[in-house]
Formats: C-alpha cells, structure tokens, sequence
C-alpha cells in the first residue's frame, strides 16, 4: 500500500506536526555538526560523529517522507531554524575568541533533549503507521536509535560536565 493521508487522520495538523519536527531537525543537525567539527580530536569524537550522521539522515528521511505523503513543504521555517541556530552560537560566554569549556555541556543538553522530542515524534508515526500505509517498524528502529543517540550524548554530557567548571590546572582527561 502506497503511503497517504486517509481521511480519518487531519493532513493539514499532521504535516504542521511533520514540519516543525523538520525545523528542529534542521536545528539539531546544524548544531551537532558543529559540535562533530569542534571536538574532533577528543576522546567522544565518533560518538558525536556517528549521532551527527545519524540525525542527518533522519532529517532527509523526514522530508522524504512529507513529499511522499503528499504534506505541504514548509522550507521557509527550516532557513529560520537554521538562521536561529546561528544566531544561538553568539551568546556571550565569557570567550572572545575560542569557544568557552561549558559550551560543550549546554551544547549535549540541548541536544539530548532535541532528541527526546524527536523520539515523540517517531511515537506519533509508529502509531499512525498502519493508516499511512507506513511500515510502523521503521519508526520503532528510530526511536532505539534515537535512544541510543541520548545514551551517547550522556556519555559526551558526563566528560564535559566534570571537565568544565575546573580550573585549566585541574581538569583530568
């Protein structure tokens, strides 16, 4: 079965739905990209590197999947989003040139929680699968996946949070 909306499903609050969990993706992959660049000599570069891949091809699965299921394109709110996330990385952290030691436990926060939204959002679709025509095991995989995600951004969260709030003196590896 092709997938489409059916009748029984609201397509205009299911493609609003749709859209703002693209916006967050496109937020979420600008953000862990950067964070994938800047920490790519530490000792959780894969982990950040395998979850920056991994949330890149979720966001082109999501937007794949708007088109199939015939939704309505909103890329004006993806450029805000990525224009937002830009603009997040100005905030005044005590640094003028290199980036401050507590950006990297913000930055895991702020990640680990995008990701809890878009672990809902893998829910929603498990559960609507069948009247989409969907195949609702493709979601229960991205919600394990988005799990794992969170369980290797905690391990990324663990280091940096002992790490720094330390003095430069005190920080051990």
């Amino acid at each position: 079965m092709a997938p489409h909306v059916p009748g029984s499903i609201d397509a205009k609050l299911l493609g609003l739905y749709l859209s703002d969990h693209l916006t967050g993706s496109t937020a979420g992959v600008s953000r862990i990209q950067r964070m994938a660049e800047a920490h790519a000599d530490t000792p959780f570069s894969a982990d950040i590197a395998r979850v920056s891949a991994e949330l890149q091809r979720e966001r082109d699965q999501l937007q794949g999947l708007i088109k199939d299921l015939g939704l309505r394109q909103r890329p004006y709110r993806q450029a805000a989003a990525w224009v937002a996330e830009r603009a997040g990385r100005l905030k005044l952290n005590g640094r003028i040139l290199r980036r401050s030691p507590m950006t990297l436990v913000l930055e895991t926060e702020l990640m680990r929680g995008a990701i809890l939204g878009k672990l809902g959002g893998w829910q929603t679709l498990e559960e609507l699968a069948p009247e989409l025509g969907l195949d609702p095991a493709v979601f229960q995989k991205l919600g394990e996946d988005a799990r794992s995600q969170i369980e290797a951004l905690s391990r990324v969260h663990e280091h940096a949070r002992r790490n720094a709030f330390r003095h430069r003196g005190d920080i051990t590896a």
